[in-house]
């Protein structure tokens, strides 16, 4: 069990408050994933990455995240098992200079598509089988396809449970497979789409109450753009 979040700012005027709005969230996922934590926060001058073991309470107030500033951000708390509690370990994981994957759930065929990936000259740095899927997606993309397209193809070469949000410097996208067991939820207003593994994570950000409210459907990926 891990917790994800997400947060893609549409207006503006709420970039000056991105780490303010997403630490909260990502302390709300503390429950589902106690050992280690990461993020991803977008702003003019690219992706930054934190990522750590220790509590996201901690790990934000370290690196002053309430403070950074930005249009997008990407958040993981993890519960480990089937690989390390290490920070290289920590989601998200980062095979592009501007893509970030995030995930909760299990892959079931990591190993075989590890194994495609390193014929290809695609080398893993952990036995995380998360990482797999984020440099999964990056070859796709390298190759040509869109984000969209990239993480419809998970769907046809993964076995598992999973929800995934993966992020580039203009996109934001989230994925759960054909069984959906994996709990999301989607909150989209006029200035900003977020997303969490539990709706209380959402529960304070601006304008919460009037917010259109989604559960993922399986197989569906939900995007947006700026």
């Amino acid at each position: 069990m891990c917790g994800i979040v997400g947060l893609h700012l549409k207006n503006p005027a709420l970039e000056p408050e991105l780490g303010r709005l997403f630490v909260p969230m990502l302390e709300a996922m503390t429950s589902r994933g106690p050992d280690s934590a990461g993020l991803a926060t977008y702003d003019a001058e690219g992706m930054h990455v934190v990522k750590d073991v220790g509590l996201p309470r901690d790990i934000c107030a370290a690196h002053d995240i309430a403070a950074r500033s930005g249009h997008q951000a990407v958040g993981h708390t993890r519960m480990a098992t089937e690989s390390a509690v290490t920070s290289d370990h920590a989601h998200p994981f980062t095979p592009l200079p501007d893509l970030a994957l995030v995930h909760n759930g299990s892959f079931s065929n990591h190993a075989s598509i590890r194994r495609t990936l390193a014929r290809q000259g695609i080398a893993c740095t952990t036995d995380n089988d998360s990482e797999v899927a984020a440099r999964f997606i990056a070859c796709e993309l390298t190759e040509g396809a869109d984000l969209e397209d990239a993480m419809r193809s998970v769907l046809k070469e993964f076995d598992g449970f999973f929800t995934l949000l993966v992020t580039s410097g203009t996109q934001f996208a989230v994925l759960r497979d054909s069984f959906a067991c994996k709990p999301a939820v989607i909150a989209e207003t006029a200035d900003y789409v977020a997303m969490a593994s539990e709706y209380h994570a959402l529960a304070e950000l601006p304008g919460i109450g009037d917010a259109r409210i989604v559960e993922p459907e399986p197989e569906r990926v939900y995007a947006w753009s700026r």
